[in-house]
């Protein structure tokens, strides 16, 4: 993820001695026309286009670290406030039938495709795609793109936790009047409802939040791994263990035991025969495994060699999917404790999203009382602050590891690419501090869930499944550590399951298009949603074909000392020396 001092990840390159980028003199013919070659260095399908040779990219101190980097960034706010509810919503216990194999046959082989992915290459997403061919790394900028997106809306969601954060430190909380939605909307938004003419001017206290959030960014991942790696051991198991004092609270709270029968105990086996069931499911697991974003390769190119990567895919799936039952057991027996006091059934205060976070919660964390309330409150914030904040901070590492890997001076200064990546980060978000920022949060979220991190995710696992080989990534990701992802589940689950789900889920997303998303104006749409979310990610998948990427510069010669070692490695990716590859480097 981060790179050291003097590397220069661009061109720090695998060729192999027979391809026309290899040759002494820096011929780089081959690199971009030869369309039948795999690798983006000239690699053919029997060569492995990674080096085994210990990289000089800085990595995790230890496996340990990286899995809970990974589980900090799977796991986020939507593990809390989208997961318990689409329980509810879609019958109780019985949507974990098409959560269950939405995570096994789609997000389990996704996320073990993209963390084989950068341990294989040492590469970000984009470049990892220009490895293997010249032509793909248009997919790799659009997933990177995805993350950005994300990112920018997730980042003003932490401003308004900052908000009810510091509103939490009050001698009286600020909503104890029972009136949270006034608060939230009207005071935390100023929420404008018509944003037909205009979505508003920028609201200072959410700019200076917006501020706050992107500056705590940075200081996490300024030096990539090095801070990063120190900053998750606080903030990943911290949001455990205030999960933990919440749930203990809200298990003596009355009416938790109506909350928990609405979560799970209220089954409605009808729900699994409508399809919206079955499209959330995935949707769910795309969201809370974090993948199609361009972080995870990223976060996999941290990795040393002999990191058991494939199998911890399997194990950061499962920690995403046990916190996200974790956390409902947590939402609804305040929900019941909630409905209990109002006198109203579960399904009357029951809601999702940002909804639930700053309307609902607050609203059952307010009748504690003095005291016990502000206590709750700030508990409850503090967690969402380090759930979101670690996915943060792995979406726009994801976007710094794509420049550090193709310019050598952003790899130079990371430090620097890291602050230029996160300022972007807050002017992208600045039209959600606005009036109408509530509506463009809506609709970035819903388009990028729909359509972005869909569209990324079907180039990808097409490219890895049909064109690249999804034997050959487990083959060489079993070469370098002994172990793949599933065995013989892995590639027919890749090549025909994946695609095919995705293709089902595109389709149908298509077909709810028919007004307009949330009644919002067309401009709103067309901007946030099918401009940013659509249009550009299909462009620069088009762009990557139609311009190749080479990673050799001209001038660039190969190391004969190198290639003398790597010439008695044998060939194949099961040979022993199979990934020694020749090191590419300037003669400037």
């Amino acid at each position: 993820m981060a790179h050291a001092g003097g590397f220069d990840p661009a061109f720090d390159a695998a060729a192999t001695p027979s391809s026309p980028a290899a040759t002494p003199g820096g011929d780089r013919r081959g690199v971009d026309d030869d369309d039948d070659e795999i690798g983006g260095f000239g690699t053919r399908r029997d060569e492995a286009p990674s080096s085994s040779k210990p990289s000089d990219r800085a990595h995790w101190n230890g496996s340990t670290e990286f899995i809970l980097a990974a589980v900090g960034a799977a796991v986020g706010l939507g593990n809390l406030l989208r997961f318990p509810y689409m329980v509810f919503k879609h019958g109780g216990a019985p949507f974990l039938i098409p959560y269950a194999l939405a995570a096994l046959f789609v997000g389990v082989p996704v996320l073990g495709a993209e963390l084989m992915l950068g341990h294989a290459m040492q590469k970000g997403i984009v470049d990892s795609f220009a490895i293997m061919h010249a032509r793909a790394w248009g997919i790799g900028a659009a997933a990177t793109l995805g993350g950005f997106l994300l990112a920018s809306y997730y980042g003003v969601i932490i401003a308004w936790v900052w908000v009810f954060l510091l509103a939490s430190m009050t001698s009286s909380l600020p909503y104890d009047d029972g009136k949270e939605e006034t608060f939230f909307y009207d005071d935390v938004l100023a929420r404008r409802d018509d944003i037909s003419r205009g979505i508003g001017p920028c609201k200072w206290w959410l700019v200076i939040a917006l501020t706050l959030t992107w500056a705590t960014c940075y200081a996490c991942i300024r030096s990539g791994v090095k801070s990063a790696g120190k900053v998750i051991w606080v903030t990943l198991p911290l949001p455990y263990l205030l999960l933990f004092f919440l749930l203990i609270k809200g298990f003596t709270l009355d009416g938790a035991g109506a909350g928990l029968e609405f979560y799970l105990f209220k089954w409605d086996w009808s729900s699994l025969g409508k399809g919206e069931a079955w499209v959330d499911a995935v949707a769910q697991i795309f969201f809370g495994l974090s993948i199609a974003c361009g972080n995870m390769p990223a976060y996999g190119s941290g990795c040393a060699r002999d990191n058991k990567i494939g199998r911890n895919a399997w194990v950061i799936a499962v920690a995403n999917a046990a916190t996200s039952l974790y956390a409902g057991f947590v939402v609804f027996t305040f929900l019941g404790h909630l409905a209990h006091v109002d006198g109203v059934s579960v399904n009357d205060v029951a809601q999702g999203g940002w909804g639930l976070a700053f309307v609902v919660y607050p609203a059952a964390i307010a009748t504690f009382g003095d005291g016990a309330a502000q206590f709750f409150a700030f508990c409850f914030f503090l967690m969402l602050l380090c759930l979101a904040i670690d996915s943060l901070f792995a979406l726009i590492d994801g976007v710094i590891t794509a420049f550090c890997d193709r310019f050598p001076r952003c790899a130079k200064h990371r430090e620097l690419t890291a602050a230029v990546a996160c300022v972007a980060g807050f002017f992208a978000g600045l039209p959600m501090t606005t009036e109408g920022g509530y509506q463009v949060v809506d609709v970035v979220d819903a388009y990028v869930s729909r359509y972005a991190l869909v569209i990324a995710g079907l180039a990808e696992t097409i490219f890895l499944g049909w064109v690249y080989g999804a034997d050959r990534l487990q083959d060489e990701s079993k070469a370098l550590c002994g172990v793949g992802v599933g065995g013989r589940y892995f590639a027919p689950t890749l090549k025909y399951v994946v695609p095919s789900v995705l293709i089902v889920m595109l389709a149908y997303n298509l077909t709810r298009e028919g007004e307009t998303y949330g009644g919002y104006p067309r401009y709103a749409i067309g901007i946030f949603g099918w401009l940013c979310c659509v249009v550009a990610p299909v462009t620069l998948i088009g762009l990557g074909v139609a311009k190749p990427f080479s990673l050799l510069r001209p001038g660039a010669y190969l190391d004969l000392e190198d290639e003398e070692e790597r010439a008695g490695g044998g060939g194949g990716v099961a040979g022993e020396g199979s990934l020694e590859m020749g090191r590419v480097r300037s003669r400037d």
